[in-house]
């Protein structure tokens, strides 16, 4: 005899109910899990698979060191630059503020590429072992000016000296510079001249 509908079932057709939604849940997972495999395997290619594509951070590397290679290979040479110091005087009588000039040079017979901002200048001011001055002590807010020089090309920058004295980290200082002779020397980055000497009366 049939079953009413509010009779119970047989067990195995309750079996068989539970076996098939076991089956269905295992496809389904196996799903989810082939998924992640396969966009885990887009985003991490086979480094051992030749045809893999390289990522992005590899395959830039080789450009970002060409392209450094290429920037310091413009960058001027130390026997390519000439850095030279002056006075526009020789001596100065009491209340005369000596001007200093800083003359930077290409003296290759190449264009090249130079920093002549006032973060990479210092005009120092010495007298025999003494240092007496450095714009680098107080500097604040220097500037970058990277700057293309022509073969032979010439610049220069001036400072006007108050005749003070100065320190490192800009600590204040009491004395003052007294008259006698006095060494300027000039440098922009690793470049420096040669000292040259001015009196102050």
């Amino acid at each position: 005899m049939s079953n009413t509908s509010g009779g119970k079932l047989p067990a195995s057709v309750y079996r068989r109910r539970r076996i098939t939604v076991a089956v269905v849940a295992l496809v389904l997972v196996g799903l989810i899990i082939w998924g992640v495999v396969a966009i885990a395997g887009l985003l991490s290619p086979d480094p051992q698979d030749p045809a893999a594509p390289a990522s992005t951070a590899q395959s830039s590397a080789p450009t970002q060191s060409a392209e450094s290679e290429e920037d310091a290979g413009k960058k001027c040479k130390a026997d390519e630059v000439k850095v030279t110091a002056s006075t526009d005087a020789k001596s100065y009588p009491a209340g005369k503020k000596p001007v200093l000039i800083l003359t930077v040079e290409n003296t290759s017979k190449r264009e090249c590429d130079m920093n002549v901002g006032t973060s990479m200048q210092e005009f120092l001011i010495s007298s025999g072992a003494d240092r007496v001055f450095s714009t680098v002590d107080c500097l604040q807010n220097g500037e970058d000016v990277p700057l293309t020089f022509a073969a032979g090309q010439k610049e220069n920058a001036r400072f006007t000296w108050n005749r003070d004295r100065s320190a490192p980290g800009c600590k204040a200082v009491g004395v003052q510079p007294r008259p006698g002779t006095y060494k300027f020397t000039a440098a922009i980055g690793e470049f420096e001249s040669e000292p040259v000497s001015f009196t102050l009366e």
